[in-house]
Order: C-alpha cells, then structure tokens, then sequence
C-alpha cells in the first residue's frame, strides 16, 4: 500500500520522538508530552488522509505541531534532547507544517 508523503513523514516523526524519549527520560512530563503529541499528532493525519472529516483532522493536527515545536524546544533546553536530534526534529516538524498547511489551503480553496 502506498502511503502519502504527509503520513510517511509524520510516522517518521512519530518513531523518532519515541526513540529519542526512551529509557530514563521517559518519565519527564516533557518527554511524556512529546511522545503523547507524537501519536496524537500521527492519528489526526491518518485520519485525514483517510477521508475522515479531512478539514477538521488537519486543523487539529496544525495545532498539536504547533504545541509540539515548543515542548521539543523546551526539552531540547533543558539537555533532553541533543542539538543534533533537535535540529534533525525540528526540520521533520517544518516539513509537516508545509505540508499541512498547503492541504488546508488547497481545501480552503
């Protein structure tokens, strides 16, 4: 099955952050949120790309990247996160929002 590249890049996303908030991190409330954010974030774009009230999916996903790029800043502040894995993180995280936010446009339009 083929998947969309705005799925594939979100899964990607979704398997780094839970490798990179593994092991002793895992119970910090930031490396908790950006695991929980990570899968919430990979089930509102299944389920519009599935069709599933499209609009509204993709307006929800928008707003858990958005919540995302701040609690991978903060974690990345704190020493949680390497710069390396930051950066690699946050071009993942632009990569997605382009790619949302050129959805919502083309439905918008």
């Amino acid at each position: 099955m083929r998947r969309s590249p705005l799925y594939q890049d979100t899964f990607a996303l979704c398997a780094m952050l839970l490798a990179e908030c593994g092991g002793a991190e895992a119970e910090w409330p930031p490396c908790r949120r950006l695991t929980s954010g990570a899968l919430r974030l990979l089930d509102q774009v299944s389920l519009a790309v599935h069709g599933f009230h499209r609009g509204e999916h993709l307006e929800a996903a928008d707003m858990e990247l958005c919540t995302l790029r701040s609690h991978l800043e903060l974690a990345a502040e704190m020493g949680v996160v390497e710069e390396d894995v930051f950066l690699d993180l946050a071009e993942q995280m632009d990569l997605i929002g382009r790619q949302i936010g050129g959805w919502r446009k083309k439905l918008a339009g």
